[in-house]
């Protein structure tokens, strides 16, 4: 199964630094857009700070970091980005590049944010995935 990961579980997987995540993560084909690397650096320290790992906090962002396909933003069209604009504005802003490459990519995003989930199905918007349907696809 392939998806579009949203940052909130990227920093979920990295703050909880379970082995789960890794498991999952490897069983998945999975993409992010570049602007990732900015939400990263923007709560770097804030994820450090809160994660459970100590010293194996590098090794297991790299395992994780093995498993993602990164996107640029120039390989994402500019009606994908349009679209996905027109039903990010009233719900979240800074989901538009996620939204954008579930898009072009025609497959589902995979946020951790109830209000982003609810706000993207009051947009009719419902090639998400949550993360429960995520846990329940890898124990069948």
């Amino acid at each position: 199964m392939e998806v579009v990961l949203d940052s909130n579980v990227l920093f979920s997987a990295l703050i909880s630094g379970k082995e789960l995540y890794l498991d999952i993560f490897k069983s998945l084909k999975i993409y992010v857009p570049d602007f990732i690397f900015g939400e990263i650096s923007k709560y770097q320290e804030r994820i450090i700070s809160k994660t459970c790992l100590q010293s194996e906090f590098i090794f297991f962002t790299r395992q994780l970091f093995s498993e993602i396909t990164v996107i640029p933003k120039l390989a994402i069209s500019q009606q994908s980005f349009e679209k996905a604009l027109s039903i990010c504005r009233d719900v979240d802003p800074k989901d538009t590049a996620f939204v954008a490459l579930s898009i072009e990519l025609n497959v589902p995003l995979w946020p951790n944010d109830k209000k982003l989930i609810d706000g993207l199905a009051g947009k009719q918007y419902d090639n998400v995935i949550t993360t429960e349907e995520i846990f329940e696809l890898m124990i069948s």
